[in-house]
Parts: C-alpha cells; structure tokens; sequence
C-alpha cells in the first residue's frame, strides 16, 4: 500500500521544527530515519498530513556530564556499537542494539523514533526503563523531562503531546563496579522478539548489592520488576541461584494469548530469559572483578 497524502517540511533548525509541529498539531510528526512511521504510513496505520524532516538538527550527539550520558534524538542504532561511552557502561545496552532488527534498521533508525513509536516488542524502550533513563520531550514552549519508566502508555502510545518531540535521552552513569545483559527470544533473527529481559546489577566483595531487570512480552509495554530486583539484593555472583525469585516474579505475569504464543507459554519464556540475563550479568561482573 501507499500512504496517504501529506505536506513534507525540512527544517531547518530545531526551533523551526517545533515551531513547524506546534502549528500543525494533531496533524504533524517529525521523522529521521523512517524506520518505524514509514511503514505506519504504507499500512495507513499512521495518517500525518505533515512531516517535519528533522534530520540535520545536530541531535546525533553523544557527550558525558553532570553523572548522565546524553543521547540525541538523532542517534542511529549502529552508533552504538562503536561508541566507547556505551560500550564501556552498558552492556545491557550493547546486547539489545545487536538484536534491533536487521542492518538497514540499524543503519536508519533512530532511538528518538523507537521511543515515540512504543511498540511493545522494541529493544530501545525496554533499555531506557532498565538503565532508569529519562526521556527530554521538546515543543515551542519548552522542555519536559519524563522517566523512562513513566513514558510509555500502552502499544504505539506514549505521554507526548501534539507538537512535542523527544530530543534526547539522558541515562545516568554506573558505576565502576556493575554489570550487566539483555537476551531475547524471536522466531528468527530480526523479527519482532516473543519476550525479552535485561538485567544490570551493581556489586561488590562478590555479591550483588543493586539490581534492575526489565522485561517485555508480558504486556503492552516494558515493564520493570522492583519486587524481584529487591530480593536479587545480595545474591552471590559466583552462585546466581535466583529461581525461587523469578518463579514468584513470574507467577504475577498476566502476558496475551496470541498468534506467536501462549500466555503459559511466554509467563514461562520470561522466567527463563530473566534467568540468563542474570547469568551473564553474574558472568561478566566476576570476569571484570
């Protein structure tokens, strides 16, 4: 299919942008890489009578200060993987960028677009609540700072407003002594994964004294795990023996019943992939110690 019929607008500053988004509303979206509102478009799942072209606005940037890493907008998925910033603080991170999609994806798109498009199975959201990022939202009157954990408000739905658009996320820097791992479960490689779980944990005289966990495929966002993230607390790296915590995590799953798989199948899935996160994370936190 074809899309509908809309107004295409480069700007040509961030100002103009926002300006460009507040006049047209409801009716207006910005677009990058094209990764994700494209084929929204093709689908007419998606019917903007306006795009706002916001490639070139200088929000592809990386930098560290004030205790955060600062992600722009613009930042394209394969960045990432050669960027000493995230590499030497997120391995979480790092697992989940080579497990978007397939190289053209991760050639194009954005973390700004996968942000706003909140589509349930998408590796980006689920980082950015795990490493407790927060997500700058930008409109003609201003900046908004929003949780990662409080963004997202259901499939392809977030908290931004017509005429705002992400311009950065900001995640705060670990420290020295933490870990960390994401795996997911797809029928191919590059397909939109059934469940997915990160794991980051902070230690120290061999033991885990921080964690976090996020996990998707049990609802219509990401969604972390503080009851199990509490009882991960003093958990021995060298012995990782969690399975009575993730089996009381998992018992207050409630995942869809759908065409990729049963809800038994996926409350199942999730205990097993929150169990080799945390397998790995132990793993690289004991080879780095």
């Amino acid at each position: 299919m074809r899309p509908s019929e809309f107004e295409y607008h480069k700007a040509e500053s961030l100002e103009q942008a926002l300006a460009l988004l507040q006049e047209f509303g409801d009716e207006g979206r910005p677009i990058a890489g094209g990764q994700s509102l494209v084929p929204m478009m093709n689908l007419r799942l998606a019917r903007p009578a306006h795009l706002v072209d916001i490639n070139g606005l200088g929000l592809d940037g990386i930098e560290e200060g004030g205790g955060v890493i600062r992600i722009g907008a613009l930042v394209r998925h394969e960045t990432y993987l050669a960027e000493p910033l995230i590499i030497d603080n997120f391995p979480a991170f790092i697992d989940g960028v080579h497990a978007i999609g397939h190289p053209t994806i991760r050639r194009n798109g954005t973390i700004g677009g996968s942000l706003a498009h909140s589509d349930p199975t998408a590796e980006l959201p689920l980082l950015c609540m795990l490493h407790d990022g927060e997500i700058i939202a930008a409109s003609a009157g201003g900046e908004r700072r929003i949780p990662a954990t409080q963004f997202f408000e259901g499939a392809y739905m977030t908290v931004l407003e017509p005429g705002e658009m992400i311009v950065a996320v900001e995640l705060p820097v670990p420290p020295a002594s933490s870990s960390g791992a994401f795996v997911e479960m797809a029928e191919r490689r590059g397909d939109f994964a059934i469940a997915a779980c990160g794991v980051t944990l902070e230690h120290a005289a061999g033991g885990v004294t921080r964690a976090a966990v996020a996990c998707s495929g049990a609802g219509q966002t990401a969604m972390r795990a503080p009851q199990l993230e509490e009882a991960l607390e003093g958990l021995e790296l060298a012995r990782p023996d969690a399975a009575a915590a993730i089996a009381a995590f998992t018992e207050t799953l409630n995942p869809p019943d759908d065409h990729s798989a049963s809800a038994d199948y996926r409350r199942a899935l999730i205990g097993q992939l929150v169990e080799r996160a945390l397998s790995v994370a132990c793993s690289r936190a004991m080879e780095a110690s």
